[in-house]
């Protein structure tokens, strides 16, 4: 029938999505009731910060598995997802020339959102600055979870949603919308303020990704 159709079209069945999506919100929700306690400026345990960052970053990959285990049977590769095409050097330099310009928007929009913001992020910035690193060991792992972020989140959100919502819906422009909006609900410790940011970067990222058919340059 029709819905069968549709589902094949799909780079994941449509339950696999479903599944997804809450699975998102509850981690950040989980995130989020974890960190309100810190609000009030209570001290983070090193040891705590450190196990937060590696409990991230299996999170981080698990999601990944999850994502990779059910595009595969669809015969969709991470590599045909991520379609960097570094066939030369050139290639490469020219997405790290984008990468330079989507950080800078990324600057822009941060830097705008705070000034709006401003009076509202007071919580949020406690919390971000008891979440980094404190010693060299939690340096050290806060810049694998950093890299890690880069590699997942963009696979994560650009790579599948955006093209699971693309196919679902038929427009690209709601399928960059949608992936946005989820890819600031998960990051619900940093308060409402900081998603409606993150929401915006969302939408940059997205962009650049249909724009180049590639998720290289933003990873």
């Amino acid at each position: 029938d029709q819905n069968a159709s549709r589902d094949r079209q799909l780079i994941a069945p449509l339950w696999h999505t479903a599944a997804f999506v809450p699975l998102i919100l509850g981690l950040s929700a989980a995130s989020y009731l974890l960190t309100r306690r810190f609000a009030s400026g209570g001290a983070i345990p090193g040891g705590a910060r450190l196990v937060a960052y590696l409990v991230t970053l299996l999170e981080e990959w698990g999601l990944v598995l999850y994502v990779w285990l059910a595009i595969r049977k669809r015969g969709v590769t991470m590599r045909r997802v991520i379609n960097a095409r570094w066939t030369s050097a050139r290639a490469v330099w020219r997405d790290f020339g984008i990468a330079l310009l989507v950080l800078v928007g990324f600057f822009v929009i941060e830097g705008l959102g705070t000034a709006i913001f401003h009076g509202r992020m007071s919580t949020a910035s406690r919390i971000l600055k008891q979440l980094t690193p404190h010693t060299a060991l939690e340096l050290v792992v806060w810049t694998l979870l950093s890299v890690s972020a880069g590699v997942c989140e963009e696979f994560l959100f650009r790579g599948y949603l955006q093209e699971q919502f693309r196919r679902l819906t038929g427009s690209t422009a709601l399928a960059i919308t949608l992936q946005a909006l989820l890819f600031a609900a998960g990051h619900g410790y940093q308060g409402w303020a900081l998603m409606l940011i993150i929401a915006c970067i969302g939408i940059l990222f997205g962009i650049v990704a249909v724009w180049r058919s590639s998720l290289a340059p933003t990873m």
